[in-house]
């Protein structure tokens, strides 16, 4: 992996994540660069491979802008793919969600973002919490947007959190023990741990996962325990740990004029009966957005499925792809 980052003060920890990434990188989509970019409330990395029309893709929350090294290659075969860090996540500068407006902020860091990369239009790939990001950017500036694909259930249809997330998120919002409690449960990952963790919550197939991938992710939980306590209690209420009013787009999905995939997981622990039944009123209430299933696969199906989801990423950005569900 290259670098067109200048000169700069980094922490050990962060030169063990470049490094790792780096390593990761150079083995599953060679020739991809790294650089820090400035937007208005920090600085993030991004990553780019590939030549074509521009396509951005935005993670979900405690993941990072590597972990879609494994669709990275297969995309920059067509595509000059730029994969970018949300704020506080990766090596992006630390953010601090529980004072902001996690949809104003979405808005301003895409917007800011594609400025810096100096790009007037792009087609998004958004998954979960990225997903949400990339849908309020879309009914925000459509005209940024030439299509949007969500990979894995986006934040912001129900209210419904999984039940892992939902223990945790309990704990970390005690008012005095929470942030012991949860420094404690994100303090001490291991690859072993964190397998186990995205077994439960974000793949079908667990014991496939890339070792060197999962010792990056270690690092990275590492390095932004803090924040990723601050998302968590950022998403939840006092009671039953259930998504903010606030962050559910409702009617605003009848709103997207974007024209949308989304690539749904057939083990995506996310989609709950409510969820299914709401993705049936939005799809049946707008036209523009169609499902395509995942066999087989989890919330971040590329890690189960690389083949499967590349494919149908191309398939749903090609110029003649079928817009009307």
């Amino acid at each position: 992996m290259t670098s067109g980052t200048a000169t700069r003060r980094v922490s050990g920890l962060d030169w063990r994540i470049e490094a790792a990434h780096g390593a990761l990188l150079e083995r599953l989509a060679p020739g991809t660069s790294s650089r820090r970019l400035r937007w208005s409330r920090g600085k993030t990395r991004v990553l780019e491979v590939g030549d074509g029309p521009p396509l951005v893709l935005v993670h979900g929350a405690f993941d990072n802008a590597a972990l879609w090294a494994p669709i990275l290659a297969a995309l920059a075969k067509s595509h000059r793919v730029l994969a970018v860090d949300l704020p506080g996540h990766g090596l992006a500068d630390p953010f601090d969600y529980e004072a902001v407006d996690l949809a104003t902020v979405s808005a301003t860091f895409l917007g800011d973002v594609l400025d810096g990369l100096e790009l007037d239009q792009v087609d998004l790939v958004g998954c979960s919490l990225g997903g949400f990001v990339t849908t309020v950017f879309a009914l925000g500036a459509p005209e940024r947007v030439r299509r949007l694909v969500l990979v894995g259930a986006p934040l912001g249809v129900t209210r419904d959190v999984p039940t892992p997330l939902r223990v945790l998120g309990l704990a970390v919002k005690l008012p005095v023990a929470g942030r012991a409690l949860g420094r404690l449960a994100l303090g001490r990952p291991t690859r072993e741990k964190m397998r186990t963790l995205m077994g439960q919550i974000a793949v079908a197939h667990p014991e496939a996962l890339d070792d060197e991938m999962l010792d990056a992710d270690v690092l990275c939980q590492l390095r932004n325990r803090d924040v990723h306590l601050g998302v968590l209690r950022s998403f939840g209420t006092w009671r039953g740990m259930r998504l903010r009013r606030e962050l559910c787009l409702g009617e605003r999905w009848a709103e997207l004029t974007v024209p949308t995939v989304f690539l749904r997981p057939e083990r995506d622990v996310f989609v709950s009966a409510p969820v299914e039944t709401a993705w049936a009123g939005i799809v049946e209430r707008n036209t523009g957005i169609r499902v395509v299933h995942v066999a087989d696969a989890g919330h971040l199906a590329w890690l189960d499925a690389p083949e499967e989801v590349a494919r149908g990423i191309e398939n749903a950005l090609a110029p003649d792809a079928v817009v009307v569900a």
